[in-house]
């Protein structure tokens, strides 16, 4: 059995105009899919994020890390589910069952490597996320740059906060799930676009969003690429 990752894609300005009963409704949809995910032993991780309006993005620009605030557009990662899956198209199958509102969409990529760490939100203090993001103009280059990252020095993730994390293959080898006009249609990747695309996530236990964003200023993700950090919603 193999590994994926399935990123919700969520369109926060839609999700926000929901009302409270259609939010009440996404949410337990939501509680039912990972419980039927956990009766067929496919489920092996899941997190909600909170908004992106409360992330950093951490990045080098000018040979100076920069640091943004969300939100970062239309679209943001809100969460996860991490699936055992027999091949791609099984995962793509469950990733089709998963609730989702108009406008969102679900990436699915297979793990690469990595070790995920279950309820990390249930460990003392604030957990975030950290999404390592790369923006080049292929694939190949956008390998590269993963690569980079990749190869930094291990005591970058002090052994007492991390709290694991995984790389993903490159996005040719996951598929795309979108929700239009209550229809689910599946492209192949890549998904490029000439925007930052997502290569992994990692997780760890911060006292504050200031200290992430000063952690994250000197590692090799934010010389290569950027990283973007959020908050897991239940930490």
């Amino acid at each position: 059995m193999a590994q994926f990752m399935v990123m919700i894609l969520a369109n926060e300005v839609a999700e926000a105009q929901l009302s409270p009963s259609e939010t009440k409704v996404l949410v337990e949809a939501h509680a039912a899919y990972e419980q039927s995910l956990r009766d067929t032993s496919a489920y092996v991780d899941g997190e909600r994020l909170r908004p992106s309006i409360e992330g950093k993005r951490v990045r080098v620009r000018d040979e100076h890390a920069r640091v943004e605030a969300g939100p970062f557009g239309d679209v943001a990662l809100s969460g996860y589910y991490v699936v055992e899956a027999d091949d791609l198209d099984a995962a793509v199958a469950l990733a089709t069952k998963c609730p989702i509102s108009e406008g969102t969409a679900l990436d699915v990529r297979p793990l690469m490597k990595g070790r995920i760490r279950r309820e990390k939100a249930s460990q003392p203090g604030r957990v975030f996320a950290f999404a390592v993001l790369g923006n080049a103009p292929s694939e190949k280059a956008w390998v590269d740059v993963m690569d980079r990252m990749d190869g930094g020095p291990r005591e970058d993730f002090p052994a007492d906060r991390f709290l694991g994390g995984v790389r993903l293959l490159a996005p040719t080898q996951g598929r795309r799930v979108s929700q239009a006009s209550q229809r689910r249609v599946v492209f192949d990747g890549p998904f490029l676009e000439s925007k930052e695309v997502i290569g992994g996530l990692f997780f760890m236990r911060m006292a504050s969003m200031e200290e992430a964003v000063i952690w994250s200023r000197e590692t090799d993700h934010v010389r290569h690429g950027g990283v973007e950090i959020r908050e897991l919603w239940r930490s």
